[in-house]
């Protein structure tokens, strides 16, 4: 490799132009790092110019026109400097160019870098030693040097990262340059250095300016990022409030289409609107399809339904992702159904006046268990009842039989029926026929059944309008002592016929429908009847008081006129079947609560308004108090009862969960029951004597220690349970008041919050073995305080009033609370108050009747969630969240009702019971966003 060192063009100038011709690659890499060096030597009176790299080829021929240009530049330059190495020794280039040189320049004027190879000088002989020598060209170079000529010594360089950081390639490159302006070594590398310390302060100056406008454009892209991002945020939170308003308005209409915009309502962005439509989703009606029109629909005892259209189907509908099992009925299409008490077997009646009886039992499959035509010749069976006595009756359109099927295999004819009969009492004591008579007027006649089968009239009612032999709109209640039957002109007659001889007229129910009631149903309890319109609409009405009936919830979902109504059997769930000349039909399912609609998942009967209580691993629900009903709430669709504490004092009492999971607490003096066996209770403090009952118990969740409220006295005691036999008073809150959800512990264990007599909150500091000490209060605005709950991460306080105001308290440090923010949803004061385990959610329960749920996540501005549709009004509840956050428990007069809060379980719930949203509906509702659809 050969660098030619060019004379400048300006005067006092030295230019290096830098030809290389190389032959090996780290020669390239070599040359590199001495150029970035031979830069830094930058002085007034030199300047480095442009390297140009000439990859030496051995085996290509001297090209004239690249050669003349190789001459120009050797003619140019006073130095030449040689990169000595074998492979430059071996070039046919490098030899050339030597040969050039040492013609027309004075050999004074070559330079040595050794790269590689070997180079020995002979003193003796003033010639290099090519016995030895590899490095330069031993034809070109033999005679050239009288005395040693000036190498330096590069062999140790080979790479250019070696340039910055080996100070011995500065003084090699002195070596060099030192020759060429006619300078020393030592006065180079001292200019060099200074050189490069001021270069180094230029560059860390611009360094820091640039680093600063860096800093700044990070910054404002940082800030320009935030705001898109933010943008982004409120159209999507937009997006998702609207799709909200979106289902509201579609949710009795079209139920799935409503959900499925729910479910991307919330994947958009989980507001406060997306949450509470969530959990009040459950109140929006279920929808069946059918496959034709619904002839009959029932329901066992069991939860199953059987719908029958053009076939025969059993649902779960509490399971989600069941398969509907179908039921082989034979030829003909079903027209009626119905099911034994027991809800193991299954009367259908068809068209061929054919009664099949089927085993039901396993839940999974049905069972053919006899097949009866007692009834030939009758052309449609309308109705059928199972009693509990055994007792099959049929009914058609022009008569009726009764069967004996205490043995299914062998059906028995007890007796045949009169007229047209129409429906039987579910004791199948009381069949009810009627007649049709001028101007579309019709008789009902009662007839009574004996235990043998004879048949007595016992007396004539005079039915409203309506189209004869219309199924469905004549029903007995459960007990058989009342009769609903609907009329055209949109009334409903009652009577109790608990005397059958004697009738009573009891007041008519209007329905206000525009072309008559065709549908009539009672809830298993018998205070509670739907009926059933041309319009599609379901109304419930409130008839334990059969003196005064009450309207309740219209459920208008349903397209054309109900053919069928029932009733689950826990009275929970109400099915309507579309029926008529449509090509095909729905089921519509709603959960109700009595007379009304709810959101509820589960409603559970209990007497008392005591605070809920969940064991810590939330299996367990303790509730009533009057007395206290232990449930199992594994699975909140079908809670099951597991055993009923002893109730010892009248008013009732509240009870707790100990930290432990199976001790559960109340009384004064404190009781423990052990609830391993939730079946069987024990009774862990037998020899204690109660005095009173207690109105409100709060479990410490860190230390053993219990607040008490004495029930009807002002007064909060602290007991210590870590001997759950021999529970210890501690001490008596000076000024507490108890109230039912008054007593609260901070998450840390630390602190207890109760209210005062004075309307205030006073919080004390609680430990092991000592007396509670007060340590700061809380003043109210203006109303008395009547709720308290902590939040389980930090001491954030939630205080209700009687105002209805919830306000927000920050007690990190006890002695000077802080006010963080406030609400007033309420119109009467609030009566329950519960924190969900995340910290984010809380629902209140006021005087008012309303349940409501807040978002808390900002405690500055604490948001309504929802108001639930509770099936009636709790003015006097209890609120509880369970441990892992899937259940929200609600304990009033009229009973516990359970709403699942678990927005996992509920998104997963709304996919399975809705069809996935199409295209054209993905358009209509989200124009412009990709189809993506929520629940694919």
């Amino acid at each position: 490799m050969i660098i030619r060192l060019r004379k400048a063009t300006e005067p006092g100038e030295f230019a290096y132009d830098a030809f290389l011709s190389y032959s090996h690659a780290w020669d390239k890499d070599i040359a590199k790092a001495f150029q970035h060096v031979l830069q830094g030597f930058d002085r007034p009176w030199y300047r480095p110019r442009s390297l140009k790299l000439f990859r030496d080829e051995t085996n290509l021929g001297a090209s004239p026109h690249l050669w003349r240009e190789i001459e120009q530049g050797l003619t140019g330059s006073r130095w030449l400097v040689v990169m000595a190495s074998p492979a430059a020794a071996e070039s046919t280039w490098v030899r050339q160019e030597i040969r050039w040189w040492l013609t027309h320049r004075s050999v004074d004027t070559l330079l040595v870098g050794w790269t590689d190879g070997t180079l020995v000088w002979d003193s003796e002989q003033s010639s290099f030693d090519w016995s030895l020598t590899d490095a330069l060209p031993r034809e070109e170079m033999a005679r050239s040097f009288a005395q040693e000529p000036r190498w330096v010594d590069l062999r140790w360089l080979r790479s250019p990262e070696q340039a910055g950081s080996d100070p011995r390639l500065i003084e090699c490159v002195a070596e060099f340059v030192a020759p060429l302006t006619g300078r020393s070594k030592d006065e180079l590398i001292g200019a060099h250095v200074r050189r490069r310390r001021r270069t180094r302060h230029v560059v860390q100056a611009t360094v820091a300016v640039l680093t600063a406008l860096l800093l700044l454009a990070v910054a404002g892209g940082i800030t320009a990022h935030q705001q898109r991002n933010n943008a982004r945020a409120q159209t999507l939170v937009a997006q998702s409030r609207q799709l909200v308003a979106e289902a509201t308005s579609i949710r009795d209409s079209q139920p799935d289409l409503a959900r499925q915009l729910l479910v991307q309502a919330y994947r958009l962005a989980p507001t406060a609107e997306a949450v509470g439509a969530l959990v009040e989703s459950h109140s929006m009606s279920r929808v069946v399809p059918g496959r034709g029109p619904v002839q009959a629909t029932a329901y066992s005892s069991r939860g199953l339904l059987a719908v029958a259209d053009d076939r025969v189907r059993l649902l779960d509908p509490a399971d989600d992702t069941a398969e509907p099992v179908v039921v082989d009925h034979g030829r003909g299409r079903v027209t009626a159904a119905a099911f034994s008490p027991d809800g193991r077997e299954l009367a259908l009646g068809g068209g061929n006046g054919t009664v099949r009886l089927l085993d039901v039992s396993d839940g999974r499959r049905a069972r053919t268990l006899a097949v009866s035509t007692a009834a030939v010749g009758v052309r449609t069976i309308r109705a059928v009842v199972l009693t509990s006595e055994g007792r099959l009756v049929a009914m058609s359109d022009r008569g009726g039989v009764v069967l004996d099927v205490s043995e299914p295999k062998r059906p028995r004819t007890v007796r045949t029926l009169p007229g047209a009969p129409i429906a039987a009492s579910p004791q199948g004591d009381l069949i009810a026929t009627e007649e049709l008579r001028e101007q579309d007027r019709t008789t009902l006649r009662l007839w009574t059944v004996s235990g043998s089968g004879r048949l007595r009239r016992a007396a004539t009612l005079n039915a409203p309008p309506g189209t004869p032999g219309t199924p469905h709109r004549v029903a007995f209640s459960p007990d058989g002592q009342m009769i609903a039957v609907a009329g055209g002109d949109s009334r409903v007659r009652l009577w109790d016929v608990s005397d059958p001889a004697r009738p009573v007229v009891r007041p008519e129910l209007y329905t206000e429908s525009r072309k008559g009631t065709a549908a009539v149903a009672f809830a298993p309890d018998g205070t509670t009847l739907a009926t059933g319109d041309s319009d599609g609409v379901v109304s419930l009405w409130d008839i334990s008081d059969p003196l005064r009936p009450r309207s309740g919830a219209r459920l208008s979902s349903v397209e054309t006129a109900v053919s069928a109504l029932s009733f689950a059997a826990d009275g929970r769930t109400v099915a309507a079947a579309e029926g008529g000349d449509t090509e095909s039909g729905t089921v519509r399912l709603w959960s109700v609560a009595g007379s009304e609609q709810t959101s509820a998942s589960a409603t559970l009967p209990s007497e008392g308004e005591f605070p809920p209580a969940f064991s810590p691993d939330s299996r367990l629900l303790a509730s009533g108090g009057e007395p206290t009903t232990l449930w199992r709430v594994d699975d909140t669709w079908a809670p099951r009862p597991a055993a009923t504490l002893e109730s010892f004092y009248n008013p009732g009492q509240a009870v707790a969960f100990g930290a432990d999971g199976h001790t559960l607490f109340s009384g004064l003096p404190v009781k423990a029951w052990d609830t391993s066996d939730p079946a069987h209770p024990r009774d862990l403090s037998p020899a204690t004597v109660r005095t009173s009952g207690a109105e409100g118990v709060s479990v410490n969740p860190v230390l053993p220690l219990l607040a008490v409220g004495r029930l009807l006295r002002t007064e909060v005691q602290l007991w210590d349970v870590g001997d759950r036999k021999r529970p210890a008073l501690l001490g008596t809150l000076a000024g507490a008041v108890p109230e039912r959800q008054g007593l609260a512990f901070s998450a840390d264990g630390d602190l207890l919050a109760a209210p005062t007599s004075d309307g205030a909150v006073r919080l004390w500091r609680v430990a092991r073995h000592r007396r509670p000490v007060a340590v700061g209060d809380i003043t109210p605005a203006k109303e008395k305080t009547t709720a308290l709950a902590f939040a389980p991460h930090q001491r954030t306080l939630l205080v209700g009033d009687e105002s209805g105001t919830i306000t927000v308290w920050d007690v990190t440090h006890p002695d000077r609370p802080v006010r963080k923010g406030a609400s007033t949803r309420h119109t009467d004061a609030v009566a329950g108050l519960a924190v969900h385990p995340s910290g984010e959610l809380a629902a209140t329960a006021g005087k008012d009747g309303r349940i409501l749920l807040w978002d808390i996540a900002d405690p500055s501005q604490p948001v309504e969630v929802a108001s639930l549709t509770s099936g009636g009004r709790f003015p006097t509840a209890a609120v509880g969240f369970s441990p892992d956050g899937r259940t929200l428990a609600v304990d009033g007069d009229a009973g516990t009702r359970l709403w699942t809060v678990d927005r996992t379980a509920i998104l997963r719930s709304l996919c399975a019971q809705s069809a996935g949203i199409t295209r054209d509906q993905w358009q209509q509702y989200l124009p412009g966003r990709p189809y993506e659809p929520p629940c694919a």
